[in-house]
């Protein structure tokens, strides 16, 4: 297959600015569960969504520029990088590419196709969007089914004749996915496929993350996109009988890219989303860009509509770090220097029920504060209860969480500390979509208890 290039700009979400969701800086002011304040980021941003673009090199130099006066990432020079397999290694860590083989494309095409997507994923989809986005198919109830990426780039819709699409979703999921499609199609006038992950008509998914997206623009991809679910991560479909998407650099374990993810509390696919059980908003899906609340009709829309309108979302997963019971609670990840430890032991098992410490160190009783989701190392992703974890409040009566608080869990009767994590890039994308109706609603509850004590 030809290589193609994606020239046309990413469609701004309708709620949250381009600025908020896609920051290109890397997270520097890291604040734990007993940070008193959340100070807003300094950095500076720009239009998000990789293009084929020759001038968004040079706004990256004046990125970096911008921040060379302060504690801005220090990159090592290309001829001095070193990558392997070994998830101890922190370079690998700090920048890298990798294959996604856990990532598999759903080909869907045809003159009611837009109209068709539009109904049953969380984001809006018409004829004139040309640029890949993120979004979710949700179940009746408004339970995410699957975190997708859709892909469209004019090329794709110029070859098809009609608007065209890849759907991408987790490897395992493809048969369900299909069949979920062909259930509400109907007489739609759509067509449904694979996408061939080898062969000269093979495509596959990429990943890149720090500062090597730059040398990718060198190459001839089919298209690409700045993730919008963290800063500093890039997402790419390539030909299938490439080994690397940049030449002379080779590609890192895709072990990397979970950790990664995790670094930056990205869950994906049905290991860290159960199909059926999870909402949206816990998976962080509206932070980042993949609702459009003022959309109309889809396939669980209801709830989702609902909750955005009472403004409350208790729960939300965040990435955490472990630590021995002797350690401190609290370690910090350093951005510029991740300290994720591939040897920790024992690792925490997903599912497993985040409780309180008490002086001693001992898991306390009581209702659990959290739930592990995922964890490599030292490092991983918990569905955590915002006030009772954090200092972040969600509602008028507040939560439990007092600074100095520790958390954990029981690991084969070893209590491993658990410490959440909150980036101010994380904390600014709650506050652009969420916090002008959670104070009407934290001011209308304190008016009416000012009018019964009176």
């Amino acid at each position: 297959m030809a290589s193609r290039t994606l020239s046309s700009p990413l469609r701004r979400s309708a709620y949250i600015c381009d600025s908020c969701l896609n920051s290109v800086y890397r997270p520097r002011n890291v604040h734990f569960a007993s940070t008193h304040s959340l100070p807003a980021s300094s950095s500076r941003n720009y239009e998000g969504g990789l293009q084929r673009n020759l001038r968004i090199g040079e706004r990256v130099r004046r990125l970096r520029a911008l921040h060379s006066k302060g504690n801005a990432l220090s990159m090592p020079s290309a001829s001095s990088r070193r990558y392997s397999t070994d998830t101890r290694d922190p370079q690998a860590i700090i920048c890298g590419i990798a294959p996604l083989p856990h990532r598999r494309l759903v080909s869907l095409s045809g003159a009611d196709a837009p109209k068709f997507l539009h109904g049953l994923i969380t984001n809006s989809v018409d004829s004139t969007r040309l640029s890949p986005f993120y979004s979710a198919f949700l179940d009746a109830r408004g339970r995410v089914l699957w975190d997708v990426f859709v892909w469209v780039w004019p090329e794709l819709v110029a070859k098809n004749g009609n608007w065209a699409c890849y759907i991408e979703v987790d490897a395992g999921e493809v048969e369900a996915l299909k069949k979920h499609l062909k259930k509400h199609k109907l007489r739609s006038k759509i067509a449904i496929s694979d996408v061939p992950e080898d062969g000269i008509e093979g495509i596959r998914v990429w990943a890149a993350w720090g500062g090597e997206h730059e040398k990718v623009q060198q190459w001839a991809e089919i298209a690409g996109l700045q993730d919008p679910r963290a800063p500093g991560m890039y997402r790419y479909l390539a030909n299938a009988d490439r080994d690397s998407i940049i030449d002379g650099v080779r590609p890192v374990d895709t072990k990397h890219y979970h950790i990664q993810r995790y670094l930056h509390g990205v869950p994906e696919g049905q290991t860290d989303i159960p199909r059926e059980s999870a909402l949206p908003m816990e998976c962080n899906i509206d932070l980042n860009g993949g609702i459009d609340f003022k959309k109309g009709c889809y396939v669980g829309q209801e709830l989702t509509i609902r909750t955005k309108h009472t403004g409350v979302v208790r729960k939300r997963i965040l990435p955490v770090r472990f630590a021995s019971r002797d350690q401190a609670a609290s370690a910090q990840i350093a951005a510029e220097r991740p300290n994720f430890d591939a040897a920790f032991s024992p690792v925490p098992m997903p599912n497993t029920d985040i409780k309180r410490l008490d002086e001693a160190g001992s898991i306390k009783k009581g209702r659990a504060v959290g739930k592990i989701v995922a964890a490599i190392g030292d490092v991983g992703l918990a569905l955590c209860r915002l006030e009772n974890m954090t200092t972040m409040r969600i509602s008028a009566e507040g939560g439990t969480y007092k600074p100095g608080m520790h958390f954990g869990v029981d690991v084969e009767g070893d209590v491993v500390k658990v410490g959440p994590v909150l980036y101010d890039w994380f904390v600014q994308r709650k506050r652009a979509l969420w916090d002008r109706e959670d104070r009407k609603k934290i001011m209308s509850l304190s008016e009416q208890d000012t009018a019964e004590l009176q």
